[in-house]
């Protein structure tokens, strides 16, 4: 008996299990702090109506993250990796900049009529949304390396970090029901959810730069959702 419960404790799905917890964790407390910080400003559209206070936020959140799991991510924190990667993502961050200044605001206005009774902030948000949302991104890109980072030191073989990172990062976005979205809305980003988390580990592990690719595929995602649901829910045209 005793015997199972050490080999149980040093299987290589429990040894990751710390790393998942505090992932959840920070997930969970940086949420509920989003929330704290929209009802004290008293803002309807938080990413919106205070871009830089929550740009602040989130990359807080992405140091702390980042610190919590500073032997995870060892090679990617050294100040030449993380200066090669701003250099690479930078000109990324300014085309998606000139996507939603420029181009979004070509596509037809979302009704109010069509959209759903709790909309989404995006829906109705202007191009400052996604000014906090890359630093949001940043958050959630370095959990989800730190968690593939350690399952593959694990010896965890890659398939299996893939399913379970799909588990996980879908099961957070079931989460979505809880604020009263609509269950088309929290589907759609579930799926994508699940996809994301599945190709997550190639992307890491499989990959040359995999962060960059994982980071920019998760921030289009947002753009080409952006562009679905203002065709989707135009206004109607005039006759």
């Amino acid at each position: 008996m005793v015997g199972a419960v050490v080999a149980l404790r040093q299987a290589p799905i429990a040894q990751l299990f710390p790393t998942l917890l505090t992932a959840a964790f920070l997930w969970t407390i940086s949420s509920w702090g989003y929330y704290a910080v929209v009802e004290v400003l008293g803002l309807e559209r938080g990413y919106d109506q205070a871009p830089f206070t929550f740009v602040t936020y989130y990359l807080a959140w992405s140091l702390i993250a980042m610190f919590a799991f500073r032997r995870a991510l060892a090679r990617e924190l050294t100040t030449v990796s993380i200066a090669n990667h701003a250099i690479a993502l930078f000109p990324i961050l300014i085309l998606i900049g000139l996507f939603s200044t420029l181009v979004l605001p070509l596509f037809p206005d979302i009704s109010v009529f069509r959209a759903p009774p709790n909309p989404p902030e995006f829906m109705f948000s202007s191009a400052w949304y996604y000014l906090p949302k890359s630093t949001d991104i940043l958050f959630q890109q370095v959990m989800i390396a730190a968690i593939v980072r350690t399952a593959d030191h694990l010896k965890i073989r890659i398939v299996y970090i893939a399913f379970l990172l799909a588990t996980m990062f879908g099961g957070i976005h079931l989460t979505l029901a809880l604020d009263g979205f609509t269950s088309l809305y929290v589907a759609r980003f579930t799926a994508a959810a699940v996809i994301f988390g599945f190709c997550a580990p190639f992307l890491y592990l499989r990959v040359k730069h995999g962060f960059r690719w994982a980071y920019t595929a998760h921030f289009t995602f947002y753009l080409l959702d952006a562009v679905l649901t203002h065709l989707l829910l135009a206004v109607p045209a005039s006759s």
